[in-house]
């Protein structure tokens, strides 16, 4: 009887185990299951790029997030950088849109596949236009370029960005590469904003902890396409967190084990204002810009501007480095203090010297 029930005990106990393996099982797989379908709806494009994009490997490709409105600042990142410019640097530019918005008055889909015959740049996602889904956007960038162009280096920009492209490609040469390479401005020890009038507001339920992992602008940084691929993957395990930047190189490359570097010193500009002061003096007084990176401050041309005068001080030969004693950041001075996530606007004199 003993030995009965004994065994009874042991059935009932492995049965037990089995079928809490099976749940444990099923439930895994309709979370990977749902991760899929929101991975493969990043997939499911409207408008893809030209086949012919990548027919040669490219040693780097731009992706740039643009809303599908800004019609203007696609076209000046074009004019900044032609296709031939790209071409010699073994380099290929792809513009990332997403659905075309109810709201939106000014815009037809129509013309953005007009857009597309004409330059063959669009990836266009089938997720609605939306701040919130900047997450998708972004992925579905990284996705494409590491697995269908697969380029050494992946370069993700924001479209009112201005960036040269020379200093961008003669530094991104002089990396060796690394896998889990991510390279851009570093930004740590960064709280979530729990002030429900900001703009990066933030729930405790939509992110419990305190602090944020340290991560890079979104604005402007580099990628090896093998970290690309495996922060997409990564994204099957890791809700999606609408704050893009922070969730892709900050929370999917804390999972990978990705190492974050930071560009170097006078590379990167954070306020408009600076680069104005930057850009001005290149123009009035032949004093060369050397830094790489800054905000545009809602005028779509001033990439074109940038690039321009860049150009002139390398084919005219007439630009100086600027004085050691006359930093740009002591002439052209922002009285208030802000940081990337603040909504203000910067205060900003230039110096009579």
């Amino acid at each position: 009887m003993h030995k009965k029930f004994v065994a009874i005990t042991l059935f009932a106990f492995i049965s037990l185990c089995i079928w809490i393996l099976w749940s444990t099982n099923i439930d895994m797989n309709n979370t990977l299951l749902l991760r899929k379908s929101n991975y493969d709806f990043m997939n499911k494009n409207l408008i893809n790029p030209a086949n012919t994009i990548c027919d040669e490997k490219p040693f780097l490709a731009i992706i740039v997030t643009s809303y599908v409105g800004h019609v203007e600042l696609r076209s000046a990142h074009r004019r900044a950088m032609p296709a031939g410019l790209l071409k010699s640097m073994n380099a290929i530019r792809i513009f990332l849109l997403a659905k075309i918005p109810p709201n939106e008055k000014y815009i037809t889909q129509e013309a953005i596949q007009s857009e597309q015959e004409i330059y063959g740049d669009i990836l266009q996602g089938s997720f609605l236009e939306n701040y919130r889904n900047l997450t998708y956007k972004h992925l579905m960038g990284l996705n494409w370029a590491s697995n269908v162009c697969r380029p050494t280096y992946i370069l993700k920009v924001d479209d009112d960005i201005v960036f040269n492209i020379n200093s961008t490609h003669k530094f991104i040469k002089s990396l060796s590469v690394k896998e889990n390479l991510l390279v851009g401005y570093m930004l740590n020890n960064t709280k979530p904003r729990r002030n429900k009038e900001n703009k990066w507001y933030v729930t405790q339920e939509e992110y419990v902890w305190n602090d944020y992992p340290p991560y890079l602008s979104g604005w402007y940084y580099i990628a090896t396409s093998d970290v690309a691929a495996r922060l997409c993957e990564e994204a099957l395990y890791i809700p999606p967190f609408w704050i893009d930047d922070i969730y892709i190189t900050g929370i999917l490359s804390k999972a990978i084990g990705a190492k974050l570097t930071q560009v170097p010193q006078d590379y990167w500009l954070e306020y408009y204002e600076l680069l104005e002061c930057c850009l001005t003096d290149m123009i009035n007084k032949f004093i060369r810009c050397d830094f790489v990176v800054g905000p545009n401050g809602g005028r779509n041309n001033l990439i074109v501007e940038f690039n321009q005068a860049l150009n002139n001080c390398d084919q005219w030969r007439n630009c100086t480095a600027r004085p050691k004693e006359r930093r740009l950041k002591d002439v052209c001075v922002v009285n208030r203090e802000r940081d990337i996530f603040s909504d203000g606007q910067g205060e900003v004199h230039l110096l009579k010297l």
